[in-house]
């Protein structure tokens, strides 16, 4: 059976809003909720990395109209170094997320894609409400 690609994308440090590549999204979001996924998110300083892992980590699902969405995944690629025909930054994979409404959704998401390189970086803990959230919230 056919699933068309996600419409939604989660990010989880400078392309929230407010952060400094906010300004680099080529479309607007249809919406945007505060969401949570699985995984492990590590503080990079400038940046934050997001790895596989059990914890829960807060962030931004953008849900885009269906025409805008490649448009967004060619220049976020760019980015986050993912598939530049060089070494990626970034790989760019499909993951569950949840809203704080409850409602669970697939989403484009970036992880760090040499997890090794930074296994010496600090992992970003939970917060308050036991989220992991970057920059931290403590």
């Amino acid at each position: 059976m056919y699933e068309p690609p996600p419409q939604a994308i989660f990010v989880y440090g400078t392309l929230k809003q407010g952060g400094v590549r906010a300004p680099l999204w080529p479309r607007a979001a249809v919406r945007i909720e505060t969401a949570t996924t699985r995984g492990q998110l590590r503080d990079l300083g400038p940046y934050p990395a997001l790895l596989d892992g059990d914890d829960t980590i807060l962030g931004e699902l953008w849900f885009l109209a269906a025409d805008d969405v490649g448009l967004t995944l060619q220049v976020l690629d760019r980015v986050e170094c993912y598939d530049q025909g060089g070494v990626d930054l970034y790989v760019r994979r499909v993951i569950t997320c949840r809203t704080l409404a409850g409602q669970t959704c697939q989403a484009h998401a970036y992880f760090y894609a040499a997890p090794e390189r930074i296994a010496d970086k600090p992992v970003v803990q939970p917060g308050p409400g036991g989220y992991c959230q970057w920059p931290s919230q403590s």
